[in-house]
């Protein structure tokens, strides 16, 4: 299964087996609420990438701090007010992180930041 087939299956929510009753409810909230939920760890695995051997080393500590908030959910804004910068600053520093690992989506970055790329 890809990520394709998980946007053909149309579901607002998808978890996997075993999650925390706080989780289910969050998942549940936020479909009540409109928008989609796909857990994070589905993400990871369908998005892990194939070849990441020792990127972390190309990124600054500011990119590193970014891509961490980023992959916990944080919107651009929310980064920026965190960190006492601009959205432009947050925007442009996730430009190069996704330069510098090759990645195309704030997914692939979730997984790059809690997977070996971005930690080590």
């Amino acid at each position: 299964m890809g990520i394709k087939d998980i946007q053909e299956l149309n579901a607002d929510g998808l978890l996997l087996d075993g999650i925390s009753d706080s989780y289910l409810v969050e998942c549940v909230n936020v479909v009540a609420a409109g928008r989609k939920w796909v857990d994070n760890n589905i993400l990871q695995h369908l998005l892990m990438p194939r070849s990441l051997p020792q990127a972390a080393h190309k990124l600054t500590g500011r990119e590193k701090e970014i891509a961490d908030l980023v992959s916990r959910g944080l919107r651009n804004k929310t980064i920026a007010q965190r960190l006492h910068v601009s959205e432009g600053t947050v925007k442009m520093h996730l430009h190069h992180v996704y330069e510098k690992l090759h990645l195309g989506s704030r997914a692939e970055l979730a997984w790059a930041a809690h997977g070996k790329g971005a930690r080590e």
